[in-house]
């Protein structure tokens, strides 16, 4: 008899839960944090100097940092080695604590953090008079949530969750330079790192790793006024098998295009970036991000300037996985089986400068949105070291 009173007590809550979601709620086609919907934090922008001025970096022969934005753009004058960290605040986020809780457990306002702050290890030079190469660690990707949390023993208990996910990227380059012409290829080696992955009904901890191969072509025409960039990441298939649920998806087409011009020392650059999201879902829009920036060189400094459009995919309600037969504990129906994601367009303005030095260059970069919708903030910090410094004398010579 008392089995019986407990599982329709069960499944009265189950009805009360399915009654308040959303009929349009959007079931994950991957894995939570890997979703386009969220690039608006997890996004991490590569290289210090691109990041100053807009985010551009395509029609600019630049560091070995540059390859992350245009396989063919790295044209160096000797060999170096390239340091970089960044920093992103703490961004407060809602999307499970909308409860009513007359019915469900309020779930607290959780922290989004980006905890690592490696940015790029890595380094270059040439091969010949023609041939450039480099190899490099980064990470354009990251999150942890603090946290996801379940309310248990009539609320004397709490099961805390730390939702995360690292994209682990290690990328060689190589490239073609001939006079103004320029081809290279970039070969991302992706690790996709989840953490502690969220779904209802299981106290049990996901943690997964997927490995993938993604090429990366670019081309570069650098004029003395007039430069043009294109770069190219094609669609591919991935899946994910994550005991729970199993994800058959597609990382999206990437195509970006950008232009530079040359005027008294300074430049002016314009890009437009293009990602397929649809190829996901049918329920995602297709991106178009949109970059300017202006950088200028006087004497031993480099100031920069930039604005970037990062515009939304998708937004709306969407179900939390659910590992339906794991457990039956009765906690569980007190967790809301949705969550929301709002407005998440972004307006950023951009700084950055360099000091640059025979033996090595400094840059410092930052960055904020203005639109308060979806807000983020980055500090870049990166050193460029010349392997030259070592053969001199007077290393870091101050004349």
């Amino acid at each position: 008899m008392r089995r019986n009173i407990i599982c329709l007590l069960l499944l009265g809550l189950l009805g009360t839960a399915l009654s308040a979601q959303s009929p349009d709620a959007l079931n994950f086609p991957q894995p939570q944090y890997v979703n386009p919907i969220f690039d608006s934090f997890t996004r991490n922008y590569m290289s210090t100097s691109a990041m100053g001025r807009g985010y551009t970096g395509l029609a600019i022969p630049g560091g070995v940092d540059n390859v992350l934005k245009n396989p063919a753009g790295y044209h160096p004058d000797k060999a170096s080695l390239h340091l970089e960290m960044l920093v992103k605040p703490p961004v407060e986020s809602d999307i499970y604590a909308m409860a009513d809780t007359s019915v469900y457990y309020r779930m607290t306002k959780e922290n989004m953090l980006s905890p690592v702050p490696v940015g790029i290890v890595g380094g270059g030079g040439t091969i010949g008079p023609n041939f450039t190469y480099g190899l490099l660690y980064s990470m354009p990707k990251s999150i942890k949530v603090d946290n996801f949390g379940v309310e248990v023993n009539m609320g004397y208990g709490l099961i805390m969750r730390y939702p995360s996910f690292f994209l682990n990227q290690l990328t060689a380059n190589a490239a073609w330079h001939k006079d103004n012409f320029h081809v290279g290829l970039n070969l991302h080696n992706q690790i996709y790192h989840l953490g502690d992955v969220t779904f209802l009904r299981s106290f049990e901890r996901i943690i997964s790793d997927k490995y993938v191969l993604r090429p990366q072509l670019g081309l570069l025409y650098s004029g003395e006024s007039l430069s043009a960039g294109l770069s190219m990441v094609p669609q591919q298939n991935v899946n994910w098998d994550l005991k729970f649920a199993q994800y058959d998806t597609r990382l999206p087409l990437s195509l970006a295009l950008g232009v530079a011009y040359n005027k008294n020392n300074a430049v002016f650059t314009a890009e437009v970036d293009y990602e397929q999201c649809s190829a996901i879902s049918d329920a995602f829009k297709d991106r178009y991000t949109f970059h300017a920036g202006l950088e200028k060189t006087i004497r031993r400094y480099t100031y920069r300037a930039g604005y970037i459009y990062h515009p939304q995919v998708w937004e709306g309600d969407f179900l939390i996985p659910d590992a339906c037969s794991d457990t039956i504990s009765i906690w569980w129906a007190a967790v809301l089986p949705q969550g929301r994601v709002g407005k998440n367009n972004q307006h950023i303005l951009t700084l950055g400068t360099s000091w640059n030095h025979p033996d090595v260059r400094v840059n410092l970069s930052g960055l904020i949105d203005v639109a308060g919708q979806a807000p983020i903030a980055q500090v870049s910090l990166s050193a460029d070291l010349f392997f030259s410094a070592f053969k001199r004398k007077n290393f870091l010579y101050f004349d």
